[in-house]
């Protein structure tokens, strides 16, 4: 763990619904993610809500999940050439707030944050360019056999990667939902089961966003 950092409501940019993510005081090419309260947790009824409620330690669960995967993915890829389809992970830094999860921003040329393909589907923004880049994300998501339990259509984000340089091209990126953390973990199972549940992610991230999936294919389109 390095590092103490003071957050405000004014750094913060998003939440989803384990987590609140925050500008990084100091570094412009991370985010820092921390854990919500348990008090703060909606009410959900599904199998994760009642696991929440009875088994706190689940959520601390998920989060190891997504650091395991993450270095899995990278010790079997140290190829310096290698471009990760998943947010890279920087560890642990002590806040105000509770621990934070370090991570990569995705940004555009401006500096502000990339769009994710829910926001870019909803507005009606989502260009041909914007599915290329997505197909050769997914592409490498079953390529490299990525675990990626939850490609929700907010997971997505377009823009450069932190250590770009100004040469480098837009990216989709999968920011966040990776690893097993299924119950019974399905996905690590074999490399076929877990293409088998990608496919069915990628079949579910059609009704939120108007596209095509070609399972044989694996690629999305318009029609």
């Amino acid at each position: 763990m390095t590092g103490s950092f003071v957050l405000s409501s004014a750094d913060k940019v998003a939440s989803g619904v384990q987590r609140v993510i925050y500008l990084h005081p100091t570094d412009p090419g991370k985010l820092i993610k921390i854990l919500k309260p348990s008090s703060e947790l909606k009410h959900r009824t599904n199998f994760n809500g009642v696991m929440d409620r009875w088994f706190p330690g689940t959520r601390l669960r998920q989060i190891r999940k997504e650091y395991g995967e993450y270095v899995r993915v990278m010790l079997n890829n140290p190829d310096p050439d290698f471009r990760a389809p998943i947010s890279h992970m920087y560890g642990f830094v002590a806040t105000n707030l509770g621990l934070g999860c370090l991570t990569e921003r995705i940004r555009n040329r401006d500096g502000s944050l990339g769009q994710t393909l829910s926001t870019k589907a909803k507005a009606g923004t989502l260009t041909d360019e914007d599915i290329d880049l997505l197909n050769d994300t997914v592409a490498r998501l079953f390529h490299h056999n990525i675990r990626a339990s939850d490609m929700n259509p907010s997971n997505f984000v377009f823009g450069y990667r932190a250590d770009d340089t100004g040469n480098g091209q837009m990216e989709c990126v999968l920011v966040d939902g990776f690893g097993d953390i299924h119950a019974v973990p399905v996905r690590s199972m074999a490399k076929w089961s877990n293409h088998l549940g990608l496919d069915d992610s990628c079949k579910r991230l059609t009704r939120h966003t108007k596209l095509i999936w070609n399972s044989k294919r694996r690629q999305f389109s318009r029609s």
